[in-house]
Parts: structure tokens; sequence; C-alpha cells
């Protein structure tokens, strides 16, 4: 039997480290938050009424000057794109074709690229598939003894994403732009509306043009068709265009037959005005603020919304950083200096983005309060029950010895 002194000190060594063990326990197991500053954006915009604060006031003037901006065709707004160029052959039997593209890309594409590189960095990447097939077979038009496919029920025949392109992995927007050869027994293979047409544009995902191959004289060799793919690529250029929300007043349907233009006017207007370029930074400047502006407001309402979320410290750097772009556009705009603007919202949109997609962040998302009570519960009580009885049979002793006396 313990003494009397034994048992009291017992049962107090247990309580004391029980107590200490709480703080502990309570440190451990708590989520670290840091201290995200979002004063400057929660000044800014208002979700109730979407009225814009005194806070940086050039921005609405730039809103308004913009004017809204639809993604119903454009791609979304980024700082780097890539784009994908693929020579896509359905039969291999019929044909073998190869390409010079760095030739094309040099003479169409990269001209065009480098008039725009402000707005976004792009990389270019090519190649040649084969077996692509169509979902069905198109109709035949014994009349002109060529093959079409109706403009109103394309998405019934051409299914991109059954060509399996291997696309690259990325967070960033691909725009796909594929030259589609069809089977010899499908050709001439033409997309019928109001007249034929080769070409067509899919919003946000890219553009695909069909080019039928006259292989009479078949041989086992490839056939470079590097030539006859240029009228393609100035096609190409209008598609992305189009999908870049870069306006011209020259050409508003850029996948409604540019394979009928006159050649020399479109290699003339490969060459964007001045006045379309800043068009379209002050177009770009705007919309990566605004997404900034939303991605930051929406990240704060998180962060507010679920108390056990991890926010490390760079979460709190990448913010300051995107709020400290955002004062620097509007010290900009104040300087009339649009392509500062300009790159100070790209710094903005990408360290926005950036910490709200942190994947130190979105692991902790589902860890309410519940499930770290479900986990520990089951721990604690055993603990906890005998130091309770112990404090009690003590306390019914020291009373039993109380009233003895």
């Amino acid at each position: 039997m313990f003494t009397k002194s034994k048992r009291v000190n017992i049962v107090i060594t247990f309580v004391l480290l029980f107590i200490a063990g709480i703080p502990v326990w309570w440190n451990t197991t708590t989520t670290y938050r840091s201290n995200v500053d979002f004063t400057e954006i929660n000044e800014y915009y208002n979700p109730k009424d979407n009225i814009t604060q005194t806070k940086w006031p050039l921005f609405k003037q730039l809103f308004n000057q913009v004017g809204p901006i639809q993604h119903d065709i454009e791609v979304k707004t980024a700082t780097e794109y890539s784009l994908s160029f693929t020579l896509l052959n359905s039969d291999p039997s019929d044909i073998i074709p190869k390409w010079d593209f760095p030739y094309l890309s040099n003479k169409y594409i990269q001209p065009f690229i480098d008039q725009i590189s402000d707005i976004a960095n792009f990389t270019v990447q090519s190649k040649i598939s084969h077996y692509a097939t169509l979902l069905k077979s198109p109709l035949y038009d014994s009349k002109e003894n060529s093959y079409y496919i109706p403009s109103a029920f394309l998405s019934e025949y051409i299914n991109p994403n059954e060509w399996q392109l291997d696309t690259p992995s990325t967070n960033q927007p691909t725009l796909n732009f594929i030259i589609y050869i069809p089977k010899t027994t499908q050709s001439p293979l033409y997309i019928r509306s109001n007249q034929n047409s080769n070409s067509f544009l899919i919003p946000q995902w890219g553009g695909i043009i069909i080019h039928n191959v006259n292989n009479k004289n078949k041989n086992n060799g490839p056939i470079d068709l590097t030539n006859e793919l240029e009228d393609q690529m100035i096609s190409f250029k209008y598609q992305l265009k189009e999908l870049l929300g870069i306006n011209n007043e020259n050409n508003k349907s850029s996948n409604k037959n540019n394979d009928k233009r006159d050649k020399k006017y479109l290699e003339k207007d490969i060459v964007l005005s001045n006045d379309e370029i800043d068009s379209t930074i002050k177009r770009y400047t705007a919309e990566n603020i605004n997404v900034s502006i939303s991605t930051l407001y929406s990240l704060s309402s998180l962060i507010e919304s679920l108390p056990n979320m991890l926010v490390l410290d760079n979460i709190r750097d990448q913010v300051k950083v995107a709020i400290e772009s955002l004062g620097r556009a509007h010290q900009c705009l104040e300087q009339l200096d649009y392509n500062c603007a300009l790159q100070a919202s790209k710094q903005s949109l990408s360290s926005s983005e950036s910490a709200f997609f942190d994947k130190n962040m979105l692991s902790q998302l589902y860890f309410p309060d519940e499930h770290k009570y479900a986990v520990y519960t089951p721990l604690f009580v055993p603990v906890c029950f005998p130091i309770i009885a112990g404090i009690f049979q003590e306390f019914k002793h020291y009373r039993n010895k109380k009233l003895n006396k």
C-alpha cells in the first residue's frame, strides 16, 4: 500500500503532466498561419455591390476604357502561353507528310509573336502525328465529287480529344493548331455552310484546318508539304489573333474562309498596327489587374473561412508582391506608361495565382476541428479517466479522514 503522501504525489504528478501536455499538444497540432495582409484589397473591392472604392481609382477608368472582356472565344489571360502546331495525318498508307516548320514559323508566326511578346511569353512546339480518324464518315456530294461535313454538326465528326495529341502538361493555357490531312477515300473534304471552307475555330482551345493533298503520283517516300501549307499558317495567324482577343477591323471572322483570301494581302496584314498593339496592351493590363484583384480577394475570403488551412510565409510574401505590383501598375497608369503598367500587372497576376494555387495550402483545406477532436478524443479519454478517478478517490479519502476526526 502506498502511503498518503505517495498517493498524493502520484496524483499531482499525473495532473501536472496532463496540464503541461495540453499546450504542447495544442502547439504541435495547430496549423501554422502566417499573417497575410489583405487590407488594401479589402479597401478596394466591395463584393456586395461590386463598387470600386477610392483605392487605385485609375483602375476603374482603365476598365471603362477597355470595356467588358468576354471569354466566349478568347483564351483566359496568362503570363505564358504554349502554342502547339500539329500536322495530323489520317492514314500514313496514303501519304507520309513532312514540313519545314521552323521555316513556316519564322516567316508567319514568329513575327506576330515578336510584336505581342510584351503581353506574355510564348513557347512554340510542333509535331507530326498519324492515324487520326473522324468520329464518323463524312457525307458525299456526287455533283462536286467531294466529301463534306455540315458546319452545324462539326462536333459529331471531329473531336480533338480523341486524337491523343499529347499536349504538354502545364498550368499555362495551351493553344492547339492542327492541319488535318484526310484519307484519300474521303478527299477532297470540306466544311459546308454557305460555301465550302477548310478551317474552323474552337473557342479557348485552338483552330483546325483541313488540308486536301493531291497525291496522284503516289510513292513510298515522304512528301514535303511546306509550300502548300503557307496559306494555312496565315489562317493560323488569324485564329491566334482571335483567340488572344486582338481586334482587327480588316478581319472580323478569322475562322471563315481564310484560305480563300488573297495571299499577298494577308502577308502584308501579318504586321499589327500600332493601334492594335496599344489596344492589346491596355486590354491585357486591365484583365491582368482585374484577375489579380479578384484572385487576391478570393484568397482572403478562403483564408478567413477556413481557420485550419495552412498559410506559410511564402504565401504572405507572394501576396505582398502581388499587392505591391498593383500599386506599381497604378503609378504607371498615372504616368500614362502602359508598357510599365502591363509588366507590373503580369507580376501581380503571377504572384496572386501562385499564392492561390499553392500546393501546401490546398493539402489542409479539409481538416476542420471536428476531425481533430475525432482523432484525439479516443487518446485523451483513457488518460483522463484514471487521473479524474485518482483525484476523486483522494478527495473522498481526505473527506472521510476529516469526518473521523
